[in-house]
């Protein structure tokens, strides 16, 4: 479970977060050795995008993801920083702001169930990651009903409860 990079013991998830502000893919626990790249194989989210990631008229649509994601049509990353254009760096600036949305699902479990935050209270042999994952559940439900910073940023209402569970 060690994390060399951080320097502490971990598990680590993946999520997808949408506008609307739920979370629409969350894979895990994986050992925090793992990269991210490993993360993604794993968990077929590349497959998924790639067999329903079209528009009504079947055009690809794609998501944003981690500059250690590969680059494919359904899956964008930030440009490498050395030698970019000005319309890259425009690019990059941009999408970092939006890519946060994502940081503020993982703030928001965090936030409603505090005792999922492995580094302050999780050991390995409890069920830290069914926990985390249930609130990650729970969450998108307290979304629903309450909305929350990226629905609000993007201005896109979440579905009703109701919605939601059928």
């Amino acid at each position: 479970m060690y994390n060399g990079h951080k320097r502490i013991h971990a598990l680590k998830f993946q999520s997808v977060t949408t506008p609307n502000g739920l979370i629409a893919h969350l894979y895990g626990p994986v050992e925090g050795r793992r990269h991210d790249a490993y993360i993604l194989r794993e968990s077929g989210l590349l497959e998924e995008l790639e067999a329903r990631s079209r528009d009504p008229e079947g055009k690809i649509l794609c998501i944003y993801g981690d500059p250690a994601y590969p680059l494919r049509p359904q899956l964008q990353a930030p440009f490498p920083t050395a030698n970019i254009t000005r319309d890259q760096e425009a690019f990059n600036a941009a999408m970092s702001k939006v890519r946060i949305s994502v940081e503020w699902s993982f703030g928001d479990i965090l936030n409603y169930f505090k005792f999922t935050d492995y580094k302050k209270s999780q050991k390995v042999l409890s069920a830290c990651g069914k926990m985390y994952i249930v609130s990650g559940l729970l969450t998108n439900a307290h979304t629903c009903v309450h909305k929350n910073n990226t629905s609000t940023y993007f201005g896109l209402d979440p579905p009703s409860l109701e919605e939601y569970f059928q």
